[in-house]
C-alpha cells in the first residue's frame, strides 16, 4: 500500500524521500554462514543464499522507488556484455552514470561496513560497484522479481533490480565470490539492518 507525505513516500518496507533522492529499505539479517548470491532477497525468496531479507515488500515496488529518483534502467544483456570487460566499471562510470546506485548500510542508527558482513573469496579488493539493471516482464505481463523475489544480485541475476557488477565466478565451482562473514558477534539472524540507497 502507497503512503505519502510532504516529502516521503513508503510503499512496504521502502521509503522514497522525494526531497533527497534517498531510498531506505527496513531489512532483516537472513544468514551469518554461507555462499552469497544475493545482497537483499524477500523473505519467501532465496533467503539461504543472501545477506538480508525484506518483508511486506516486492521488487516491483522498489523497481518504482528507483525510476522516481530518476535511475535510469541498463538492459541487462548490455550490463553482462559490459561487466565481463576489463574496463567495464569505467564503461559504466562514463556512459551510465545514472544507472549506477550508492548502497549503504544502517544498523541501530550506525553506519556498518558491507565487508564486516560479507567475506570476498577472490580478493582483499571490495569495492561495490552497484547498477540498476530494472529486472524484467514475462509474456504475461508479470514482473519475474516478484515472482523470484530478487531484490539485489550479488551473483548476476536478469530478474534481480539490481545488480552488483564484478569479475567473481561461480561461489559453487569453488572458493570464489562472496560469503555471509559475520565479524560481530552481536549480529544475530533477524537483526534490523537498514539499506540506504542513492543513485
Amino acid at each position: 500500500m502507497l503512503e505519502a507525505t510532504d516529502n516521503i513516500i513508503k510503499t512496504g518496507n521502502i521509503a522514497i524521500n522525494k526531497q533527497t533522492k534517498i531510498i531506505t529499505i527496513q531489512s532483516r539479517l537472513a544468514i551469518k554462514k554461507g555462499i552469497l548470491e544475493y545482497l537483499l532477497v524477500g523473505d519467501h525468496g532465496k533467503t539461504y543464499e543472501s545477506l538480508l531479507k525484506v518483508s511486506d515488500t516486492k521488487p516491483s515496488d522498489f523497481n518504482f522507488a528507483l525510476l522516481l529518483i530518476g535511475c535510469e534502467p541498463l538492459d541487462y544483456q548490455k550490463f553482462i556484455k559490459i561487466k565481463n570487460q576489463k574496463n567495464g566499471i569505467d564503461i559504466l562510470k562514463k556512459k551510465y552514470p545514472n544507472s549506477l546506485l550508492n548502497i549503504s548500510i544502517v544498523n541501530k542508527n550506525r553506519a556498518t561496513d558491507l565487508n564486516k558482513l560479507m567475506n570476498n573469496r577472490e580478493t582483499k579488493n571490495n569495492s561495490f560497484f552497484w547498477v540498476y539493471t530494472g529486472g524484467y516482464f514475462l509474456k504475461d505481463n508479470r514482473y519475474a522479481g516478484d515472482l523470484e523475489m530478487s531484490f539485489i544480485g550479488i551473483w548476476s541475476d536478469r530478474s534481480a533490480v539490481v545488480n552488483l557488477c564484478s569479475h567473481l565466478k561461480n561461489p559453487y565451482q569453488g572458493n570464489f565470490g562472496y560469503e555471509a562473514y559475520i565479524q560481530n558477534e552481536r549480529f544475530n539472524v533477524n537483526d534490523v539492518f537498514e539499506l540506504i540507497i542513492k543513485r
